[in-house]
């Protein structure tokens, strides 16, 4: 047991016990509606704490140990493919934008599916949105409970289910009492824990080492395929445009992400945040995703890729300031759950409950109701993860698909083309869904591009001519969506 790297890591988690306490006593005291507050955070987010929550929910431990780690197989090329993320900020502000932050005030949306039932009046729309995410959201979740306590077994020696408890309830915690303040503060300052973790693992690295480039040239000399295209397990052109999609486009129907569009004060707010974002995620991505083919490199022999960057911090690092560095990848676990688990909750709680069950329920019966359903979630997503999937990042990206492939056709048509019905946005959301589903276990690799780019397809075009051969939407729909009464925004 490495207690003088596992102390600081587990300083850092119980950390998040403080945050999350001080916050609920801060939500208590609020006087506007608790579903705002502890869902959206009162849409009262600055830019910079916008984009930290944004880009902290977003980077999970694929972009610190997952990046780097396929990058040491794939060679410079696994960066290239990534290099979209830098655009999320704009595509899900951008995209979504003013217009999507305007109508959740008026229409009170607390979650995606409230905009889509408005938008789309269905009870089918309602459902199969609120299933997506209870099983995908999950599915996810589970992946990096078990990512993030196989990184601490791996750097610490703690034992794995161990791991999984600790890390588990300190995520659960926080979000339960604290909501989306405490989410999207602890995600400010678990973005930059890992801000603070690349730089301090870059000036240790040139201090260390010959120096970046010398380490390139010498992995063109004995590795020349890392520093080529198509790259060390032959990545190409349909394969890095694939990834483009998965990675930059497609996140704007990743629900966890789409929700900060309803959340930020202004539109300062927004275009500020939509900056920031830009250069954090850009940090992210490029500042650990490069380490990885040098890593190979410096350590040829490593046996599981995604240690790359946890051996080369051990080893050139003293305990403590390695537990402190190491807390990075941590954080953007606990920050893409704590995200996760908000919207899993929301969509039990806004989506089925309030809607299908008891839409006349007190605020407060539904404040108790949301700390329930929460810690339900969070105490279920543990004990499932204490038994972790073989391949955590395959559940990964198949969770990301899933979640694109259903939503991002419906909320993007819908929000920007009137003639977008209910009957093209049903069945755009389940044939996106179901093709997925049977291209990932039939046809993986078809054209040699991931399933979602042709579930994409299917689902844009199912929209398109659905809706073409079908009833217009009822005016009161377009009114809502496009009249002339739509709240300003500062």
């Amino acid at each position: 047991m490495k207690w003088d790297v596992f102390i600081p890591i587990l300083i850092y988690i119980f950390a998040t016990f403080a945050i999350g306490l001080y916050v609920h006593k801060l939500l208590n005291k609020r006087q506007s509606s608790f579903q705002e507050e502890y869902f959206v955070g009162g849409r009262s987010l600055g830019p910079i704490v916008l984009a930290f929550t944004l880009m902290a929910s977003s980077a999970s431990a694929g972009t610190f140990i997952g990046t780097p780690g396929q990058a040491y197989d794939d060679g410079f090329s696994w960066v290239i493919a990534v290099a979209l993320q830098l655009g999320q900020g704009i595509f899900i502000l951008g995209l979504l934008g003013k217009k999507f932050a305007i109508l959740s005030r008026k229409l009170k949306s607390i979650t995606v599916t409230d905009i889509l039932r408005e938008r789309f009046e269905s009870n089918s729309i309602v459902i199969g949105s609120s299933l997506g995410i209870i099983v995908f959201i999950t599915a996810y979740m589970i992946a990096q409970f078990a990512g993030g306590a196989r990184i601490l077994e791996s750097v610490t020696g703690f034992p794995y289910q161990a791991g999984i408890i600790i890390f588990g309830v300190a995520v659960v915690i926080y979000t339960v009492f604290g909501g989306f303040h405490a989410v999207a503060l602890t995600d400010a300052i678990q973005g930059l824990m890992m801000v603070l973790g690349g730089v301090i693992i870059w000036i240790v690295f040139m201090v260390k080492t010959d120096g970046f480039a010398v380490l390139v040239s010498e992995l063109a000399n004995t590795h020349p395929e890392m520093v080529t295209l198509p790259g060390g397990n032959g990545t190409t052109p349909t394969i890095l445009f694939s990834n483009f999609i998965v990675f930059g486009i497609a996140a704007v129907g990743m629900p966890h992400l789409a929700v900060r569009g309803m959340t930020y004060k202004n539109t300062k707010s927004m275009h500020r945040g939509i900056i920031l974002s830009v250069i954090i995620m850009g940090l992210f991505t490029f500042g650990f995703g490069v380490f990885g083919p040098v890593i190979k490199a410096l350590y040829p022999n490593i046996s599981a890729p995604d240690l790359a960057i946890p051996v080369m911090v051990l080893d050139m690092m003293p305990g403590w300031l390695a537990g402190l560095v190491l807390a990075a990848p941590l954080a953007a676990v606990m920050s893409t759950v704590d995200s996760m688990l908000l919207l899993t909750s929301s969509t039990v709680v806004k989506d089925l409950y309030l809607n299908y069950i008891n839409p006349t329920a007190s605020q407060q019966k539904v404040s108790k109701l949301s700390y329930l359903v929460t810690l339900t979630i969070g105490t279920i997503t543990v004990l499932l993860a204490l038994t972790p999937p073989d391949y955590i990042q395959q559940v990964v990206v198949f969770s990301m698909g899933g979640l694109e492939a259903t939503f991002i056709a419906p909320l993007l048509f819908g929000l920007y083309w009137k003639r977008a019905n209910k009957y093209g946005g049903i069945v755009s959301m389940f044939t996106g869904l179901i093709s997925y589903v049977v291209l990932t276990l039939l046809w993986p690799n078809l054209l040699d591009m991931d399933p979602i780019v042709h579930a994409l397809i299917l689902s844009i075009a199912s929209m398109l001519i659905i809706s073409l051969i079908s009833p217009k939407p009822s005016q009161k729909v377009i009114q809502k969506f496009w009249g002339k009464n739509l709240p300003e925004e500062t």
